[in-house]
């Protein structure tokens, strides 16, 4: 059970309830969604406390999860409250609002019974015959805090931990003290104490570790036992099957002949699902159309290539647009990121942040990374590209309102299209650069500070490169930049990253204009 502290519980006289269960999307994006609206929650698994599960059911009728309860208010599941918060119906515009005042003011009463964390399944008397048995969880977390754990489950400091309360002994399964955390960090990793009490909280706050002594709060303390907890969130798209043949695991396919295939599947489903300058991506229908289906049946094929002899172009052009469809892919399966975080969740062989990270900024670290994707002995290093393009940024789909337009790219002319990408984004979109003369400020996308350093670690030098881009452009925009830019008289400020999909569920929603296709 997780008491998630986005505002403050003491703020609110009720409580708010979500039941889920491990490795299901929809529950996290309820989770999610409550975070983003800044409401403290409960989340009780069903995993952990299976005992709940027929008092839920009574209570609905149902046992799709995520269920959600506003004190004794039943909302419904994921799509329900993100209707409520965001698609308000006729008479009910103040329904969001009266539902958070109920709560803050009122104290819950009839509602769901919140479970005490000590009867959660992992809490249970020590049994000596479990004893040195350390229970195998799958996490599915951000690679630098895969490696984190990795390390910590080497230096045996995530173990079955034997704790006495006064009464019994109480054994918390593959579990760390953080205490004991904390003097690890600062002598392996020479980390301050400061430093080590924030990745303890951040691991807490990403749900790699979930607190399973008595204590109350989701503060990360030195006195607590935390044990690991699976996020099955963005599960992969390319794994390799169990049981696969062995023969067929020794085919191969030449990256150069990949791509041919690839691009030739991936075009036609492009020219179905795009609009709104390719900015934007139909979803309704993908499911059953017959190309994405021929694409999922390609995708489990991708495990053979092999790079061996291939041309940096060649794996620039593969691993782009093969990014494009596993976000395209991810989204449909799992609904919409909100985050840059949650962008980078799953520590899977070619997960997209280490395409990104690992491969196409040759092999370096990602915003807010402890470490650079691959380290020196990973077999995937020599696939790393040998120096970093940043016209990367305006290739890649985000999958958000902040996003470039999103084409397919050839590996004999992918330089011209990558260039040809970002000039539209830069003169077509506000969410890149904005020129303001009047006040002599240029306005930059986050993009250009999250990855500063790929394109020249000044403001200066950043702004040379989008003049380099938009060399041959006549456009008002490039004209003030240059204005600007030559007379040294101006500022620079960073545009707000809207995280929004870009995405629409409906295939009715597509514009009837129909959109510009760049292949």
């Amino acid at each position: 059970m997780n008491s998630q502290k986005s505002s403050s519980f003491e703020d609110f006289a009720g409580h708010v309830v979500i039941y889920t269960e491990i490795g299901n999307a929809k529950c996290a994006k309820g989770r999610d969604l409550l975070h983003r609206e800044s409401i403290p929650y409960t989340d009780v698994s069903l995993d952990s406390f299976p005992q709940h599960t027929q008092e839920i059911f009574d209570r609905t009728g149902t046992d799709v999860l995520p269920q959600i309860f506003f004190n004794n208010i039943y909302i419904g599941h994921e799509t329900d409250l993100e209707r409520v918060v965001y698609i308000p119906t006729i008479g009910e515009k103040n329904k969001w609002e009266s539902l958070v005042e109920h709560v803050r003011r009122e104290k819950c009463t009839n509602g769901p019974i919140v479970p005490n964390p000590m009867n959660a399944i992992g809490c249970e008397e020590y049994d000596s015959e479990n004893n040195n048995k350390c229970c195998e969880e799958v996490l599915w977390v951000p690679d630098e805090y895969s490696k984190l754990v990795r390390d910590m489950k080497n230096a045996q400091l995530i173990k079955n931990n034997r704790v006495s309360d006064l009464v019994k002994l109480k054994v918390y399964r593959n579990s760390f003290k953080g205490e004991q955390l904390i003097d690890w960090l600062m002598r392996q990793k020479g980390l301050k104490r400061s430093e080590a009490l924030e990745i303890g909280q951040e691991l807490i706050d990403r749900h790699v570790g979930q607190q399973t002594s008595k204590e109350a709060g989701m503060t990360f303390s030195p006195d607590r036992y935390y044990q690991l907890v699976e996020d099955d969130e963005n599960k992969p798209l390319n794994a390799v099957p169990k049981g696969e043949d062995e023969e067929e695991k020794k085919q191969s396919i030449p990256v150069a002949e990949c791509n041919e295939k690839f691009i030739k599947l991936i075009k036609p489903i492009f020219n179905g699902i795009l609009t709104d300058n390719n900015q934007s991506i139909i979803y309704g229908g993908l499911s059953t159309n017959d190309n994405f289906i021929r694409y999922m049946q390609f995708a489990r094929e991708l495990n053979q290539v092999t790079f061996e002899g291939s041309t940096p172009d060649d794996r620039l052009t593969f691993f782009i647009n093969i990014y494009n469809m596993m976000l395209i892919h991810i989204t449909l399966k799992h609904g919409p990121p909100i985050g840059i975080w949650q962008r980078r969740k799953a520590s899977h062989r070619y997960a997209l942040h280490s395409i990104i990270n690992g491969i196409l900024r040759a092999n370096k670290k990602g915003p807010g990374m402890l470490w650079k994707a691959f380290g020196k002995q990973d077999e995937r290093l020599p696939i790393s590209l040998p120096v970093c393009d940043p016209l990367i940024y305006f290739a890649l789909c985000s999958g958000s309102k902040t996003t470039p337009p999103l084409r397919v790219y050839h590996p004999k002319t992918i330089h011209y299209e990558m260039r040809e990408n970002a000039r539209l984004a830069l003169v077509r979109s506000d969410k890149f650069l904005r020129v303001d003369v009047k006040k002599n400020v240029i306005h930059l996308g986050k993009t250009f500070k999250w990855f500063s350093d790929d394109f020249g670690g000044t403001n200066e030098r950043i702004l040379q490169w989008i003049l380099d881009v938009l060399d041959n452009d006549e456009s008002d925009k490039k004209n003030n930049l240059q204005k600007l830019f030559f007379t040294g008289e101006y500022s620079v400020e960073y545009i707000p990253y809207d995280w929004s999909t870009n995405g629409r569920m409906d295939e009715k929603e597509k514009e009837e204009t129909e959109p510009e296709k760049n292949d």
